[in-house]
């Protein structure tokens, strides 16, 4: 009970001021030195904002409110099983080649038994092979030369966006709908299996097994069965009752069959903490800044980096293409109000691509 009271106190509080719970939560976080895996999306996010002063953890150098720092810090303990709780949803339980993982701004090094978190970008070699397990079951196995987010997920559902590459959905009869999107293609799925392959302009879906709902970048939403293959080349749109014979060709090895389960593997063991290999690139981070409706989450997420000399000024060198990131790097341009100021009408991502 005595853990359930603050986190309830903290959910209701946040419906009615978001903004002083974050700062709350920041700060708290920085006095008991939360790890890495739970603290990265404070300081991603919300500790530079605290942090101008550059007066390392703000709480500790407070002269005054050391009643309430106490208990700001007594509340981050008491939060912290939630907390860690909700972030990991699942395992990397096979992992061939030389895959990453883009974790807040950081790039670390992915391997097996490194658990999944909300809002990781995995990036897979060539050759190589991923294979993700979600707690309710559900397998999603990542190909070679591809890059996925996996957003929105919970203990029953997902979100997982196909930038390139392929992937394939087993979803678990126990588990709510999984969505496996790409740009011009996404299905919804619940038992059953999809695979799903995307280029740029060139994206085929194949309802393997079950039945999926199918989209269409601009379209309806069409019931699918198994058997049934859904391609979109350019802005041709085609439904066959089988895979053409490239897609079969050129599909992964592991994706011909069912997947083996290998959680048991690491049932009760410790997780393997990523490597950290280095801060993100403006060249890594610039094909999600131009995910259409994931663009400003993305955008606020990478803000961070923007303190790196380098990667501002590759941004600059962009600024045309990221005219909303102007505000960020010449706030002098934009007085308070000022009506030449970017307006920000975005909503959050609908877990759409």
């Amino acid at each position: 009970m005595m853990v359930a009271m603050p986190g309830l106190i903290v959910m209701q509080a946040a419906a009615r001021e978001p903004e002083r719970i974050e700062s709350i939560v920041a700060q708290s976080a920085c006095v008991v030195g939360l790890p890495r895996l739970t603290r990265h999306t404070f300081v991603s996010s919300i500790a530079p904002r605290l942090w101008k002063s550059g007066s390392g953890c703000p709480i500790l150098s407070a002269r005054r409110g050391v009643l309430m720092n106490r208990a700001l810090a007594m509340l981050a303990v008491l939060l912290f099983p939630v907390i860690g709780a909700a972030q990991e949803i699942g395992t990397f339980t096979l992992a061939e080649g030389s895959p990453r993982l883009i974790r807040g701004v950081t790039v670390l090094r992915a391997s097996e038994g490194v658990r999944i978190q909300n809002g990781d970008i995995l990036e897979t070699s060539a050759p190589g092979f991923v294979q993700a397990e979600f707690a309710n079951g559900s397998i999603v196995a990542i190909g070679p030369s591809t890059r996925v987010l996996i957003h929105s997920a919970a203990s029953k559902s997902a979100d997982v966006v196909l930038m390139s590459g392929w992937l394939k959905g087993e979803t678990a009869s126990s588990a709510a709908s999984y969505h496996f999107s790409s740009s011009l293609l996404s299905a919804t799925a619940k038992a059953g299996t999809v695979i799903l392959h995307a280029e740029p302009a060139d994206v085929g879906l194949y309802v393997e097994s079950g039945t999926a709902t199918v989209n269409e970048a601009g379209g309806h939403a069409i019931a699918a069965k198994a058997g049934q293959f859904f391609t979109r080349h350019g802005a041709k749109f085609a439904v066959t009752s089988r895979p053409d014979g490239p897609f079969l060709e050129s599909m992964p090895q592991p994706f011909r069959d069912t997947l083996p389960s290998r959680e048991s593997h690491f049932a009760g063991k410790k997780p393997i903490e990523p490597k950290h290999d280095h801060d993100v690139t403006y060249a890594e981070a610039e094909p999600w800044l131009k995910m259409g409706a994931w663009r400003k989450s993305f955008e606020e997420r990478f803000q961070p980096r923007l303190k790196d000399a380098e990667f501002r000024k590759a941004v600059e060198s962009h600024i045309a293409e990221f005219p909303e990131w102007n505000r960020i790097l010449h706030p002098e341009k934009y007085p308070q109000n000022s009506p030449s100021a970017p307006a920000d009408n975005s909503k959050p991502p609908s877990g759409r691509y």
